[in-house]
């Protein structure tokens, strides 16, 4: 039987308080959310600036750069292909592409390796060229222009191919890449059009594009921040790069993507219109390898064809995809069974994925505060800070880097950051290949004291 799901004031309140504070500890200019459920809207907002000069609103209808939330398109595209009978799954990548030469062993690198990023190849860089470029910070000089740039990359890299079994998970961009040529030669339509016709187009993603004069001419489109060196926030031009299209070109608003969304958790209709067989978007959503990334205790992550599977997201399996090209970010989750879903984007590379948990968890009547993320940030809070030894004879601070914690004994930047690790109520401090406990103990008004060694500190300030 299925849960009594609602949205109300009390959820409400403590979503918007949650975006606006990790919007603020984060330096985010702008962000816009989406949240469905049985098809209907049950929530969609924009926070704070779009732009911040002029000052103008973000929107759910605010044009993002999705990133590699792309992906889940250039997938359901190949999956479109195979449905015509154009192309298989088993195909060689080779067969597509003239010039290219992906074998190790006799054995060539074939589509479903590149769907499921287990080709076995390294990230090659390519990512830090398309990006870097157009925003002016490219430390890699390879040229890459054009498709044949990219062949000749892969073919000088076949060395580097760790595996050719399809049994190593291997974030790939460039396989991404590679799929939205296998699009063109299959299909005889640009990449852009193909997905397009018959993707955005039936779902009603009107003003999603890839087109950069496209975004740039429509009312209301973000201006991406990307973080400079001192942490300031710099407005910079979208970064569009010819060859970044299949694997994160895409731009759109959480408004759309929920149409997208809603196709899926409907098992590929779209308002009564099909927009691709079940048979083939079930083989998109069924798990193909394991992501080696970091799981929470109790789950399998997992990638299928352009989307990432949690298996135990509250005891439900969830299905998403995120992405980020340093001056915007996105994410999609939805939970089909509950028929629950969230989209988020922002105008920074800030990963809006964990406002989206904490938004699709208040949205199924679960507690966000059980999200590890959140309970780690929450740990994390009561111990940031600037600490001193008696009289001031020694300084430590703690602070927070991206999603890890270090501490710095003596003056910031002076000092080389030591790493730590909560693990339950424990705190410990990572020393070359020794795990050393603190021993913390936290008071009302935030009285903090961290003892290791010969050492206590006091909390005297926070950062």
């Amino acid at each position: 039987m299925k849960e009594e799901i609602s949205f109300d004031t009390e959820k409400r309140e403590r979503l918007e308080y949650h975006i606006t504070e990790m919007m603020r500890r984060n330096r985010v200019y702008g962000l816009s959310i989406l949240i469905t459920m049985d098809d209907r809207v049950l929530y969609s907002r924009g926070f704070g600036l779009r732009s911040a000069n002029p000052p103008l609103p973000a929107t759910p209808d605010t044009l993002y750069g999705i990133g590699s939330s792309t992906k889940i398109f250039t997938a359901l595209s190949i999956l479109k292909l195979v449905e015509m009978s154009r192309i298989r799954l088993d195909d060689p990548v080779d067969l597509y592409i003239k010039g290219l030469r992906t074998d190790l062993k006799g054995h060539p690198v074939t589509i479903h390796q590149l769907l499921s990023h287990t080709s076995g190849f390294p990230d090659l860089g390519m990512a830090s060229v398309t990006l870097g470029h157009p925003l002016g910070e490219q430390d890699v000089w390879t040229p890459l222009g054009s498709i044949d740039d990219l062949v000749t990359l892969i073919n000088g890299a076949r060395d580097e191919r760790v595996s050719e079994k399809g049994d190593v998970f291997m974030y790939w961009n460039e396989g991404y890449v590679l799929l939205s040529r296998v699009i063109e030669e299959a299909s005889g339509m640009v990449y852009p059009d193909f997905v397009k016709k018959n993707i955005l187009s039936p779902l009603g993603m009107k003003r999603s594009t890839f087109d950069l004069q496209d975004f740039e001419n429509d009312d209301d489109i973000m201006v991406g921040y990307y973080s400079g060196d001192d942490n300031r926030k710099v407005p910079q031009r979208f970064p569009y790069h010819p060859l970044g299209h299949g694997d994160g070109g895409l731009i759109s608003s959480v408004s759309e993507m929920g149409h997208m969304v809603g196709m899926m958790m409907n098992g590929g209709l779209w308002k009564g219109r099909r927009i691709i067989g079940r048979k083939y978007l079930d083989i998109a959503m069924t798990p193909k390898v394991d992501v080696n990334f970091p799981a929470e205790r109790g789950k399998r992550i997992s990638y299928g064809y352009g989307i990432v599977i949690d298996d135990n997201f509250f005891r439900h399996v969830k299905f998403g995809h995120g992405g980020n090209v340093a001056v915007s970010s996105s994410y999609f989750g939805f939970i089909p069974d509950l028929k629950a879903a969230v989209v988020v984007a922002s105008n920074s590379d800030f990963g809006v994925y964990s406002i989206a948990d904490y938004a699709l968890s208040l949205s199924i009547g679960k507690d966000p505060e059980k999200l590890p993320a959140i309970e780690f940030q929450r740990k994390a809070d009561l111990l940031i800070g600037r600490y001193e030894t008696y009289k001031g004879s020694a300084k430590m601070q703690i602070s927070l880097k991206g999603p890890n914690l270090f501490m710095e004994i003596g003056h910031p930047g002076q000092s080389n950051p030591m790493p730590l690790t909560i693990d339950g109520d424990n705190l410990f401090m990572m020393v070359g290949h020794n795990k050393v406990k603190l021993d913390v103990d936290i008071r009302p008004q935030g009285i903090v004291d961290i003892r290791f060694d010969r050492l206590v500190f006091h909390r005297v300030g926070k950062l």
